[in-house]
């Protein structure tokens, strides 16, 4: 785990920054979003609008429902200015960005190479791991350590997050390597590329809740807790648009529910637990002056 490899703050050391370029505010959420717009708008025309041709359509809203909420993660974890706070959505992009890149060669011959989605695709998933390998390299080796943990996660939060670790890693792998095989119980059909793309999603979420457990604080998770209720707001729009896609009486399709489910839930979390730590903020700086000493106060008599 990338918060394995933080060292721990001495005396002598400050902490860790979150350093431009692996915390990106604009480039990073723009280019997620722009990639999400034919998935999300136009996901019944990507055989014209998109890099590869995507069906049925609920794939293609499957996939553009993560760009956009990959995007809004992005954008909340480029508010933290720690690494310790906003290295959740760095583990998001080390496990998403190498497997796209692989399907992507894997099925080369599949893209539309012959208009700008298909290049644009292509060279987005040949410059960004390269790109996320570089900065990873820089950010691993500045100076500092961790601050100590603020706010420990709920047990019931870690239990909901272990549970999709659970299901969600070991699916994502076993979707990515037997496309064939392990996408059959997946709620819709699932070419494989397409199954492979979704695979280093489904990987994705379940590596962002097991980082979550391990940072066990809610300073450090904020940036995916605040990002959930999106996330499930936008695969309950791509499901109600898209529904006839689904196999309601297989029970990968409940199971999928389910988890939208459990995002709604963290979500709530994480908003009540932001709104506590944002008004506690000012009676915590109140209880600090006030336990200064005050420089007013009347010097002790003198002896004798």
């Amino acid at each position: 785990m990338l918060c394995a490899m933080a060292s721990q703050p001495t005396a002598t050391t400050s902490y860790r920054p979150f350093l431009n370029g692996m915390r990106s505010p604009v480039i990073g959420p723009l280019t997620r979003f722009l990639i999400g717009v034919p998935l999300v708008l136009l996901a019944t025309q990507t055989a014209t609008y998109f890099a590869w041709t995507i069906e049925p359509p609920m794939t293609a809203a499957f996939l553009g429902a993560n760009y956009w909420s990959s995007a809004l993660l992005a954008i909340l974890a480029s508010r933290e200015t720690l690494w310790a706070r906003g290295r959740v959505s760095v583990s998001v992009a080390l496990a998403f960005a190498p497997l796209t890149t692989l399907a992507t060669i894997l099925h080369l011959e599949q893209f539309h190479l012959d208009t700008f989605y298909g290049w644009f695709w292509v060279a987005a998933y040949t410059i960004y791991p390269l790109q996320l390998a570089y900065f990873l390299r820089k950010q691993l080796r500045s100076p500092g350590g961790d601050p100590p943990r603020e706010r420990s996660l709920p047990r019931w939060v870690k239990a909901i997050l272990a549970l999709q670790a659970i299901v969600l890693v070991p699916l994502g792998i076993g979707m990515f390597l037997l496309p064939g095989t392990v996408a059959d119980a997946w709620p819709w059909d699932l070419p494989p590329l397409s199954a492979q793309v979704v695979a280093a999603w489904v990987l994705a979420f379940g590596v962002l809740a097991a980082h979550s457990i391990v940072e066990n604080d809610f300073t450090r998770a904020r940036a995916g807790m605040l990002g959930y209720p999106f996330l499930g707001a936008m695969h309950v729009l791509m499901l109600m648009r898209f529904s006839e896609d689904v196999r309601w009486d297989e029970p990968g399709a409940w199971v999928y529910v389910a988890f939208i489910a459990s995002f709604f839930v963290l979500g709530a979390y994480g908003l009540i637990a932001e709104s506590r730590a944002r008004s506690g903020a000012p009676e915590k700086r109140s209880l600090s002056r006030r336990s200064r000493p005050s420089s007013s106060l009347p010097p002790p008599p003198a002896p004798g």
